[in-house]
């Protein structure tokens, strides 16, 4: 896996470069030590360099606080991580995390990459879902229709939904429809932990191949992040695999607690912790 910051390019408003000439130019020497863990900017164009080509993607600008409180309107290293990790299918690559003839959830969407990557890697359905925010989801909508072919234009839907909120249309329509459910960076919010797995068991399928793929950052501290894992099970998940893996490809053993609750800063966000959940087989859910 090639390092996450040497995958994508930011372009400023001002200028229009095409992308394959800027990844030829500049490759991997994008940033400076202080290494990136989120790229956008109001009028920012994203280019993530897939196997597929150039994906260029733009960010929201939500103008409400309580929206721009969810920091949607960023990618993170999170969002790129799981998109080099779905883009293969086993042609070359490792194929433990493939979504190719899967039906695809992407949780907390953001821009959007992972349902469109999802959706290009092969995936029978995707929805691509973030909050009922109009103009996140419009974004998203860009974003999807920019990069998706019109050949596959009937194979993905963008939708609201709201993490624990299982009531709605779109989650009644799509109870334990999804093999496959993608959540990248959802977890810095504490209080919503028990929404974000609700919604995680509400849609799952019932079926034991059903798969949650979680990936997340520590930028924001891993006392906010770590008990998630520790509301899943509780709640009838189960940890198939869980790691942590900087950006660079490294990986070492995951810890809920590091150095004693006093883990640098500036280490600490280079690193992700990246994870497979299931159903628990003798679990009862109430959804």
């Amino acid at each position: 896996m090639p390092v996450l910051t040497d995958v994508i390019q930011i372009i400023p408003p001002d200028r229009d470069e095409d992308p394959e000439d800027i990844f030829a130019s500049a490759p991997g020497l994008i940033f400076t030590d202080d290494f990136q863990n989120l790229h956008g900017d109001k009028g920012y164009t994203i280019v993530y360099k897939s196997r597929w080509g150039p994906i260029e993607l733009k960010t929201a600008d939500p103008q409400a606080e309580g929206e721009r409180q969810l920091f949607s309107h960023y990618l993170w290293n999170a969002s790129i991580s799981l998109a080099e990790r779905i883009s293969y299918d086993g042609d070359g690559g490792d194929n433990t995390w493939s979504v190719k003839g899967e039906r695809v959830l992407e949780l907390g969407a953001g821009v959007g990459l992972d349902g469109i990557v999802a959706s290009l890697a092969g995936a029978e359905m995707v929805s691509i879902s973030d909050y009922p925010s109009e103009v996140v989801l419009a974004n998203i909508r860009e974003n999807a229709q920019k990069n998706i072919p019109n050949h596959l234009s009937s194979n993905y839907t963008v939708d609201p939904h709201e993490w624990g909120v299982c009531d709605s249309s779109f989650a009644t329509k799509h109870a334990h429809s999804f093999t496959r459910i993608l959540a990248a960076d959802c977890y810095w919010m504490l209080g919503q932990h028990l929404n974000l797995v609700r919604s995680m068991l509400h849609f799952l399928t019932l079926d034991p191949c059903g798969r949650i793929y979680a990936i997340a950052g520590f930028h924001t501290g891993r006392r906010k992040l770590a008990p998630f894992f520790t509301v899943a099970v509780e709640q009838g998940l189960e940890l198939e695999d869980i790691f942590e893996e900087d950006g660079e490809g490294n990986r070492r053993e995951w810890q809920a607690e590091r150095d004693g609750g006093r883990e640098d800063p500036t280490e600490r966000k280079k690193w992700l912790v990246i994870a497979t959940l299931k159903r628990r087989s003798s679990a009862t859910f109430q959804t």
